[in-house]
Formats: structure tokens, C-alpha cells, sequence
């Protein structure tokens, strides 16, 4: 490849291992360090590492970053802001997880929809050649992605045939695919269309910020349950539908989730010490990196970056 076709690759602080695993994808590619600091205000400073002002001029850009903290956003922001100031030809953001996704609507007056107003924000960052464009992976709600505005290009990308794989790779054979609620259903039946098995799910109760399970639907007595859900956070939910399981004649219980998006280490303490064999996640989200997670055989992390990889490559043209 000709020096001029290199791809600069950025990413946010928290999602720099998720930038380290897409290098590998591109034939001429050079990874941009930023440094980052803190004055005693509270302020932040941000300097993108190059020593010339044209360096990205006529480039491809990559922003790499998970958005699932106040900071996060922000820095992906600044960031992609700033290189669409530098001249680059293409400038595409990788955003493996998308946060503040439950919060996608007001059902209460005076509520802020986050999810809406943050997409907003990144929307507004400025067109340069045919970007930005928008990556993203396993939307918590698929309407999200027509929250994008003034004809930004944005495509939600799937790990289901990462997911699927690894599933594969049990080698189970009498098992259903299951939900921990009845918000996932959807999905449930097409991964069970998926390998030819039944469906179960949980019918549940929330009182406040308090959920429970209430009933199973669907056969599971004797039979091997593959829960599916499309991130776990506080793990309260998918715990308890395991044991919901488990008290209609399940044999054991496996979880499948796209993002592991945990609110802290604690919960994956929780998870390794619960009733589940065998926990596979993507390597989405940040949390994916934990040490309690890297090291627990109860821990399946795939990864998902040739997701994107194959999909940059589609838009720009390179290799």
C-alpha cells in the first residue's frame, strides 16, 4: 500500500485495547497517541500526538471508543471534532458499546431522554468527505440508531455469528436458548431458530427499582438453558432468572450476552461465584477487561473487532 493510503487509528483511553486488536486488520496503519491531563479545576487537556498540523490531510481516521461514561462521550467527542478540523479525507468512529441506551425515552415529565440527547451531541461533530460514519454493535434498542442527525451516516453492526460460533463450541445437544425477561424475546427465538431448539422466558414484576420473577414459560425440565441478553450490568436480573430455572428442572445454565457491560468488579465476583457453567460475552465493552474477568475460567471473551475491521474496509476502501 502507498504511504499516502495509511489509516491514523485514536481511541479513547478506556477503549485502547479495542484499538490495539483493529491495527492488526490494516495493511499501513499508524496508531496516534493522546495525551491527556487534568488542571486542577477540573479542566480537561487533550493533545492528539502529531508533530505536524497536515498530518492527517487527506487520511483516513478512526476513533475508537466505547461510549459508556460521561467522560467517554466526551473525549470521543473533542476528539472527533478536532481531526474533522485537520483536513482528513474520512473520518469513522468504532463504538462497540453505546451507553445510556435504557434511557431512549421520557415516561415521566421532566425527563431527559440521554440516549437522544447524546447521539445529538455526536451528530453534530462536522462532515468531512463522507463521514463521519457511525459504527456500531447491538443496539439495547434498534431505534436508536435513527436518533442520529443531519444525514449522518451510522450502521449497526451484529455479533451474532461471533455469538452463535461460540455457542457451537459448548457442543451441547439438549438445550433451549432462554431470556432473563420477556424484553429480549425476539432475539431469543432467532438465535433458538438459529440451532433448531425451543424457547423459555421469565415473566417478571418491577416495583420500583426491585425486579421479580414471577413465572417460566416454556419446558425446561431436563434440559440444558442458554440464557441470552444483550448486556448484563448489575447481573441482578440474569441471576435470579438462572435460579428461576434451575427451580423448573433445568440441569444447568449457561449466559450469552453481547455486552458485559459490569457496574463494577464486585459483579464479576457475583457472576463467578453464581449458577452459571459457562459465561460468553463479547470483548465490547471495557469490563470485558477486568482481571476477575480475564482470569476466570467461568469467563468466554470473544472478540469482535474483524466485525468492524470488515465493515471500515467496506467504507473506505482499504485493506
Amino acid at each position: 500500500m502507498v504511504e499516502d493510503m495509511w489509516v491514523a487509528l485514536l481511541s479513547t483511553k478506556a477503549s485502547q485495547y479495542f484499538a490495539d486488536l483493529l491495527v492488526s486488520y490494516f495493511d499501513a496503519v499508524k496508531f496516534i497517541p493522546v495525551e491527556r491531563k487534568s488542571f486542577g479545576d477540573g479542566e480537561r487537556y487533550y493533545r492528539i500526538g502529531v508533530e505536524d498540523r497536515t498530518e492527517f490531510m487527506r487520511r483516513n481516521a478512526i476513533v475508537v471508543g466505547s461510549i459508556h461514561s460521561d467522560d467517554d462521550i466526551m473525549e470521543l467527542y473533542r476528539l472527533g471534532c478536532t481531526i474533522a478540523a485537520s483536513g482528513a479525507q474520512n473520518l469513522i468512529f468504532v463504538l462497540p458499546f453505546m451507553g445510556y441506551s435504557t434511557m431512549e425515552r421520557a415516561t415521566k415529565p421532566g425527563e431527559v431522554v440521554t440516549a437522544k440527547a447524546n447521539i445529538r451531541l455526536l451528530s453534530s461533530i462536522p462532515r468531512i468527505g463522507s463521514g463521519p460514519i457511525f459504527f456500531l454493535l447491538d443496539l439495547h434498542t434498534a431505534g436508536l440508531i435513527h436518533y442520529f442527525e443531519g444525514g449522518v451516516m451510522r450502521f449497526e453492526l451484529l455479533s451474532e455469528p461471533v455469538l452463535v460460533e461460540a455457542v457451537r463450541e459448548l457442543g451441547l445437544s439438549d438445550f433451549v436458548f432462554a431470556s432473563a425477561d420477556l424484553g429480549r424475546s425476539k432475539w431469543v427465538e432467532r438465535y433458538a431458530n438459529t440451532f433448531g431448539v425451543d424457547v423459555a422466558f421469565i415473566r417478571k414484576e418491577r416495583v420500583g427499582d426491585v425486579t421479580k420473577a414471577l413465572d417460566v414459560i416454556g419446558e425446561v425440565s431436563g434440559k440444558v438453558v442458554v440464557i441470552y441478553d444483550d448486556m448484563i450490568r448489575s447481573a441482578g436480573t440474569l441471576v435470579e432468572a438462572a435460579y428461576a430455572y434451575f427451580a423448573k428442572g433445568a440441569t444447568e445454565i449457561y449466559a450469552v450476552t453481547s455486552h458485559l457491560a459490569l457496574h463494577g468488579e464486585h459483579i464479576a465476583e457475583k457472576l463467578r461465584k453464581g449458577p452459571f457453567t459457562k459465561i460468553i460475552a463479547t470483548n465490547s465493552h471495557p469490563m470485558s477487561q477486568l482481571p476477575a474477568v480475564q482470569g476466570s475460567e467461568k469467563f468466554a471473551i470473544k472478540d469482535v473487532s474483524h466485525i468492524f475491521a470488515d465493515a471500515i474496509r467496506t467504507a473506505i476502501g482499504v485493506h
